[in-house]
Formats: structure tokens, C-alpha cells, sequence
């Protein structure tokens, strides 16, 4: 199978836990992105500590900018104007587990009053082991497809929670029809991939996102900052 593959799979299971619901396309794009400097600074959850840093000043993206190809400097850049407008104004979260450095780019947008987050692995690398030269990810021209997680963003205090969507009350209202979305589901791996355009997505959360089953607990991630 596939190296890169199984490191997407990896990702994902490792950070978004029980979710087995994703989107094949980003609910944030580059006229709906939104910041949020509250974000930034590092988190601790469960005595691991998490980075997260605006795009173009974290150290994953000067990492990638600065990768040498053949002894000579290789500027990585955005795929396109858009993409541009969008993660310079997103943010990577950077983590360590199992002596795997693991790296998520993080868009914020507003859906009314409620902040929302659509989180897409990026890449991971050993901790002891090479760092740029040879990863593929999101600003180099990566040859894989990721999926994106979304999650309600709500601060209090010093704390930060994450609320992942319950793949349950979704897959339910896919279903039962009572959502108009679309979906494809992957019988291999037991899970489920919504289709629907950005826009779509939005309405969905519009018309969900105060529904308390929307969000199950066994998928919030509370961080305190540290």
C-alpha cells in the first residue's frame, strides 16, 4: 500500500480520535476565512503540548520554504492566488506523539455567531529523522488527497475546545434524508466522506450548528494554555 496513504490514515486517526466523519472538500475558502489571534500560543491536553502558529511565521512553513533540492533553494509557494489569500491567514498546529512530529493546517471562518474550524493533516516526520527534504504536503505540491475535519470553536478562559462534529447524528441525518448534502461511503474502511461544496456545508452548519447533537463528547478536545 501506498507510504504516503497509510501517513494520511495515520494522521487522521490519530487526531481527529472517533471521528469517522470527513469532508472531501474545505468548508473555509479564501472570501470566508476568518482569524483569530486567540488561537495562537501553546496548548496542553492530556500532558501533550500543542503549537499553533499563523502560517507564515510557524516553523513548518519556514521549514518548507527554505528546502534545498539538488544543493539549490527551492521557494515553496501557494497553488494559486486563492490558496494564498487563504493559509496566510489559516494556521498550523504542530504536535509530537510516539516520536512523530505531526503538522495540521487550521482555517477559521464565522457560520453567524459561532467560530468553527476545518482542520487538514498536512504531513509527519520522525522527530530524530529528516525534516523537509523529501515530505510532501500541502504548499509543495503533495501528490495525495486529504480529507478535512470540522469542529466548533469555542474559548473560555484559558482553555480552548474543539468541538468535532458526532459522526453519528450526521450519518443519521445523511440517512434519514434529512440533511442536503452529499456523501459517499467507503465500505473498506468504515467510513463516511461528505461531497458537498463549501457553500453546502455551510448551510448545513446553519441550520445544525446550535443542535446539540451535532457534537458528541467523546470527540471534544479541551486545551488549556500553557
Amino acid at each position: 500500500m501506498n507510504k504516503k496513504f497509510l501517513l494520511v490514515i495515520s494522521i487522521i486517526t490519530i487526531t481527529l480520535l472517533n471521528s469517522c466523519v470527513t469532508s472531501l472538500h474545505n468548508l473555509v475558502t479564501y472570501t470566508t476565512v476568518a482569524s483569530d489571534s486567540r488561537i495562537t500560543g501553546n496548548w496542553q491536553n492530556n500532558n501533550m503540548t500543542f503549537k499553533i502558529e499563523t502560517v507564515p511565521t510557524s516553523f513548518f512553513f519556514q521549514k518548507m520554504t527554505s528546502a534545498k533540492i539538488n544543493g539549490e533553494e527551492k521557494k515553496s509557494d501557494y497553488d494559486s492566488k486563492e490558496d494564498s489569500l487563504l493559509y496566510s491567514n489559516s494556521y498550523i498546529i504542530d504536535f509530537i506523539k510516539n516520536s512523530y512530529r505531526y503538522y495540521m493546517v487550521c482555517c477559521l471562518t464565522h457560520i453567524g455567531n459561532d467560530l468553527y474550524v476545518d482542520m487538514q493533516p498536512l504531513t509527519a516526520e520522525p522527530v530524530n529523522g529528516p525534516t523537509a527534504r523529501g515530505s510532501d504536503d500541502l504548499f509543495s505540491g503533495g501528490n495525495y488527497m486529504t480529507t478535512h475535519s470540522i469542529a466548533k470553536v469555542i474559548f473560555h478562559g484559558n482553555d480552548l475546545q474543539l468541538r468535532i462534529l458526532n459522526s453519528d447524528f450526521i450519518k443519521n441525518q445523511l440517512i434519514n434524508g434529512s440533511a442536503a448534502i452529499k456523501y459517499e461511503k467507503d465500505v473498506l474502511f468504515a467510513t463516511t466522506s461528505i461531497t458537498s461544496s463549501s457553500s453546502q456545508l455551510r448551510q448545513f452548519l446553519s441550520k445544525y450548528g446550535n443542535d446539540e447533537r451535532l457534537y458528541s463528547p467523546k470527540n471534544t478536545i479541551t486545551l488549556t494554555k500553557i
